[in-house]
């Protein structure tokens, strides 16, 4: 294997090195016991919050009143779900909510989603208020299925939120190696990215960017109006450097140097075509965000916890998944208002400033009690 000259492609000395191989942990019994439990906690943590939050005026809310929304991956403790709750809020009266996720059916995510329609239900939404576990499609019975849901609710223009799991990571470039840190129940180690093949690159390009991309299409072709689209984005998709080989700086975005990049591209390409031809296209950046998605990602709850760390030193107020759900509404609403709207909203402003210092950090993170490095006074787990 030919070596890069990136430390983010190098073992570290005296670490373990894990193959990444992605797996979905399998429930304990006690754990699928709690898990409805797990949901209502869940539920209601969102919508205390968004009561704190509301009151200060600081997002442009009203302008959800009436509307009608599709959130594609709208359960679980990621964004899609505190924007749902959110939405649900506005949207009682005369607005409409239709969800389309894919949870297990042992999964907090699957709990929240049925307590989501009886929520929905004692608001009085009534035929305004669908749920599907399907998951997205552009085409047979589970994108009629869509289709029929609008329909029921009157809907003729909607909002688009697409914000669902991450792809396959791994590395597309079968001669170079990627490496990064994480942590498990034995401590600090690193995990080597493995090549993917080809059928594994094409569903990463299509699952998360060629089909998020067509569906508003989809709905268009069907005489449904599509007033806004909203990617969820993360910037180490930007970082193009990163996924250079030959460059010191190869692999610094984990998985997103690698393959995680690959269906950001259609969602930029996207948000880039319709900016200023009569689409409104939103691709926003979020920070590291505490959720589901971050298990499946190599590195990402270590890098969560670390930017945690990095605040606290910083005085630098964290924003909550809940706060970051206000605040994608709050773009998408200024960009509905009409006038000039920023394409590509960047909610992650508080974390960029730090990204410098992360980077020597991980790089140096070891498992020596002794050192300023030590992985346990970064991660407080």
């Amino acid at each position: 294997m030919i070596e890069s000259p990136s430390p983010f492609a190098k073992p570290h000395p005296g670490l373990r090195v894990k193959e990444y191989q992605a797996v979905v942990p399998r429930p304990t019994p006690d754990q699928i016991g709690r898990f409805p439990q797990d949901a209502t906690e869940l539920l209601d943590r969102i919508w205390t919050r968004h009561n704190e939050l509301i009151p200060y005026g600081q997002y442009g809310l009203d302008w959800i009143r009436g509307r009608h929304f599709i959130i594609a991956g709208g359960t679980g403790p990621g964004l899609g779900g505190a924007l749902e709750s959110a939405i649900r809020r506005f949207a009682s009266v005369d607005g409409s909510v239709t969800v389309v996720s894919r949870d297990l059916s042992r999964s907090v995510g699957f709990e929240m989603g049925k307590q989501m329609v009886q929520r929905a239900q004692n608001m009085g939404f009534g035929s305004r208020y669908h749920l599907s576990n399907d998951g997205m499609a552009l085409d047979g019975p589970s994108f009629d299925w869509i289709l029929q849901s609008l329909k029921e609710s009157g809907a003729k223009e909607v909002i688009t939120s697409i914000a669902s799991p991450p792809p396959w990571p791994g590395c597309c470039r079968i001669r170079r190696r990627s490496m990064w840190k994480d942590v498990d129940e034995e401590g600090l180690f690193q995990y080597k990215l493995l090549p993917l093949t080809d059928q594994q690159i094409e569903n990463t390009r299509h699952i998360m960017g060629r089909m998020a991309v067509e569906f508003p299409e989809k709905l268009v072709e069907a005489g449904i109006k599509v007033a806004v689209t909203t990617y969820i984005d993360w910037r180490g998709s930007l970082d193009v450097i990163s996924r250079d080989p030959e460059s010191v700086f190869y692999g610094r975005q984990g998985p997103y140097s690698t393959s995680l990049y690959l269906p950001k591209e259609f969602l930029q390409a996207d948000t880039i075509k319709s900016y200023g031809h009569g689409r409104i296209v939103l691709d926003v950046f979020l920070p590291v965000m505490r959720t589901r998605a971050l298990g499946f990602i190599p590195g990402a709850i270590p890098q969560s916890f670390i930017f945690e760390k990095m605040m606290k030193l910083s005085g630098i107020r964290h924003r909550d998944v809940p706060e970051l759900a206000l605040g994608t509404l709050d773009q998408i609403g200024r960009a509905l208002s009409g006038g000039t709207h920023n394409p590509f909203p960047r909610l992650d402003e508080h974390e960029i400033p730090l990204e410098e210092w992360y980077w020597q950090i991980v790089q140096r993170l070891n498992d020596d009690p002794a050192s300023e490095f030590y992985w346990k006074k970064w991660i407080e787990m």
